[in-house]
């Protein structure tokens, strides 16, 4: 059921969504035929990936995640594959994108002054130094690797900011509010005609029961039939007639009972806005209003691509394989010489 979605860190939303820390997912995704070398992953127009290229993102990756999760988390299944091979499978996505959008940069004539090229040899000698010995050896990367990648994700960046210079990012607090609520929820999925107007009368009794001061907590113990009590909720994140309904509620009060298309609702509100919260959601939706207007750009421009996949050099990256423990971090490294700024 929809509602029972809930908005916050649960392990299997971050499992799914880690790779907004690499970039935008949306758009085309891109697959390839066979024919490169040894150590090149693919090669689109004239910009080629290396392994080594890719190794600087494993890393950190691998670095971060073990941190928070242990080893043990490549071998997770998500969709029915070690967790590896999901991230392997969406870095894939992840690089052509940044090799596309490089090609594009050349095409819309972004280029790069002598102060950002500075800061991109800086950044490359600052993260290289911090590898160790063995961490160079068992992955291969080498500066010239390291240079590459920090130009790549900095043009890409460059890139969207300039197409994507006229979007308006005016948000209003009502459209990003983000909002605190309770509910007790009877389904009527599968029931006859009967049954429905018999949930509907249980939760007309719950909605009666709160009014008069019932315990709201209490009554969902004994009453809700969903797994999720208290949600967090953003616009768009349930169905209308649900949110219609909470959004129109203030700090304290208990909505009427609401029929969606899955059953009966009893709201009550908890926060009718959440600050920090709602501040973080109009940065998210500021953010997509640029990126529908960016992906319209790389959408034309993907179907022009002719590319070569290697799906040997792919497949032989593994997460879970043991290259010892970096010093350093490509996403620290990007801040400290580019501030906050991912595509």
């Amino acid at each position: 059921m929809k509602l029972a979605w809930k908005r916050g860190t649960a392990l299997l939303l971050v499992l799914v969504m880690i790779w907004g820390l690499c970039g935008c997912q949306k758009g085309k995704s891109i697959r390839f035929t066979t024919g490169l070398g040894d150590k090149e992953l693919f090669k689109i127009g004239d910009e080629v990936c290396t392994r080594q290229e890719a190794m600087v993102f494993v890393l950190s990756q691998k670095k971060n995640y073990e941190r928070s999760y242990g080893k043990e988390i490549w071998d997770v299944k998500i969709y029915g594959e070690p967790f590896s091979a999901y991230m392997r499978d969406n870095l894939q996505d992840f690089l052509a994108k940044m090799k596309c959008m490089v090609l594009m940069a050349d095409k819309y004539k972004v280029e790069l002054n002598d102060e950002e090229k500075l800061r991109i040899e800086q950044a490359a000698e600052t993260y290289f130094e911090g590898l160790p010995e063995n961490v160079i050896q068992a992955s291969g990367i080498g500066e010239p690797d390291v240079k590459t990648v920090f130009h790549d994700y900095y043009v890409s960046n460059k890139l969207m900011k300039q197409l994507t210079a006229d979007v308006s990012t005016e948000i209003s607090e009502d459209e990003a509010r983000v909002i605190t609520v309770q509910q007790i929820f009877l389904s009527t999925e599968d029931l006859s005609a009967e049954e429905k107007e018999e949930k509907r009368k249980t939760a007309q009794k719950v909605k009666e029961q709160a009014d008069a001061g019932a315990d709201f907590a209490v009554l969902g113990k004994n009453n809700n039939e969903s797994e999720s009590f208290e949600l967090q909720i953003a616009r768009g994140d349930t169905e209308m007639q649900f949110e219609n309904a909470a959004y129109a509620l203030s700090t304290g009060q208990i909505s009427e009972v609401v029929e969606t298309a899955y059953g009966f609702h009893v709201i009550k509100c908890i926060n009718n806005y959440d600050e920090q919260e709602t501040a973080k959601h109009k940065t998210e939706l500021a953010r997509k209003c640029k990126e529908d207007r960016f992906y319209e750009y790389y959408d034309a421009f993907v179907k022009t691509i002719v590319a070569e996949y290697n799906e040997k050099a792919w497949k032989a990256i593994d997460y879970g394989q043991e290259f010892g423990e970096p010093q350093t971090d490509f996403y620290e490294v990007y801040d400290q010489y580019f501030g906050a700024e991912i595509y």
